[in-house]
């Protein structure tokens, strides 16, 4: 998992990328608003962002982006110092990382509209009911 902190030009935000259960790649973005403390920063990692990852790992996408490779084996420190200024230069949010975030919205903006349909239905038929029923109770002359 990495995150990083960067400003956008009109808001601070957070990028997250990580793997998912089924070792798919999957980024979301967190908007903090004005510059974070880091009080701010570690509240967000230890209280919301185990229920952002949960939100997004039930989020399903179609097309799968290789997850890169991590190993497990110890790193100089000096190698990983000079990765970090790179790192820096580089633009904060990549091309993968965009089209993650872009697709993930699409699939959440789907399960809306779906079950925003589902409710509309339910309503429809609700007030079909309603209006047979006064009209049995008006024949009836109640």
């Amino acid at each position: 998992m990495k995150m990083t902190v960067y400003f956008d030009g009109a808001f601070w935000s957070a990028l997250i990328e990580f793997t998912d259960s089924k070792k798919r790649y999957k980024a979301f973005r967190y908007v903090f608003g004005k510059e974070p403390k880091d009080d701010d920063i570690l509240n967000f990692i230890d209280v919301s962002l185990g229920k952002w990852l949960c939100r997004y790992d039930k989020v399903e996408v179609s097309s799968e982006f290789s997850a890169p490779a991590i190993s497990q084996k110890k790193r100089n420190p000096k190698r990983v110092q000079r990765d970090i200024n790179k790192a820096k230069c580089k633009p904060v949010v990549s091309t993968k990382a965009q089209l993650a975030m872009q697709e993930m919205r699409e699939e959440v903006k789907k399960a809306q509209k779906s079950k925003q349909k589902v409710k509309r239905e339910l309503e429809k038929e609700r007030k079909y009911l309603l209006r047979q029923e006064k009209r049995h109770q008006k024949k009836r002359g109640h």
